[in-house]
């Protein structure tokens, strides 16, 4: 009876759902890759690194490629196409690769990293002379009703943003917000970083049974030509 579920009659319907799941499992990270890209990267340029930014882009870029070429696990599994097969297999191993190698990175950023990552100061002595990145930290200090990264003392001349919004009087020490946003900002970061390190590695175990279905096919395909040649 094992003998017989491994034919490739008996194994095109399991490839051919699997290449329907990994379809829509690519397309589930790339959806929350771009969500992540349009919602959740507001502050990127408040982090002295690349790694949060990359976690995002490389989720949109494995889901990307599994959406793609997932359609060849289905059309191999159909038409019994070996070197459909083969391409699919090479390209769920890629996702795998990719996928578990950001989640696992996300991961050890998310507790290893972050704090150390997070520069408010340094984009505070920029905004000076750069506009959009004082908009990015008027847009932190004002949705977390914080100031500086630390407290106001970073400032040397408050913006309105430290402040809680009045009709009238400007901003100036007495009136600043109390605390600093460089715990606000790592919470931020953290619960994203985390997010997309579990939907990476998720979705990366969901790939090595694709990786196992494929290669049982293009093995039974393999008998199969050996015995009718």
């Amino acid at each position: 009876m094992g003998a017989e579920c491994c034919n490739k009659d008996c194994l095109k319907p399991s490839v051919v759902s699997y290449g329907v799941v990994a379809w829509l499992s690519s397309g589930a990270a790339l959806g929350v890759g771009i969500w992540m890209l349009v919602e959740k990267s507001t502050y990127n340029s408040l982090l002295d690194s690349l790694f949060y930014p990359a976690t995002i882009y490389i989720l949109i870029a494995a889901g990307t490629f599994g959406f793609i070429f997932a359609v060849f696990g289905c059309a191999g599994a159909m038409t019994d196409s070996r070197c459909m097969l083969a391409l699919f297999w090479i390209t769920s191993f890629v996702a795998f690769a990719a996928l578990g190698s950001t989640g696992f990175l996300a991961l050890y950023y998310h507790d290893n990293v972050l704090r150390k990552d997070i520069n408010i100061r340094q984009a505070i002595n920029e905004s000076e002379t750069n506009k959009d990145l004082m908009t990015v930290i008027d847009k932190l200090q004002t949705e977390f009703r914080c100031c500086g990264e630390r407290g106001a003392s970073d400032w040397h001349k408050l913006p309105e943003s430290c402040c809680p919004e009045e009709p009238t009087g400007t901003c100036d020490f007495a009136r600043a917000h109390g605390k600093g946003c460089e715990g606000s900002l790592e919470t931020w970061v953290r619960e994203n970083v985390f997010r997309a390190g579990w939907i990476a590695l998720g979705l990366s175990l969901v790939q090595v049974l694709g990786l196992i279905l494929t290669c049982c096919q293009y093995k039974a395909l393999h008998d199969w030509n050996k015995k009718v040649s």
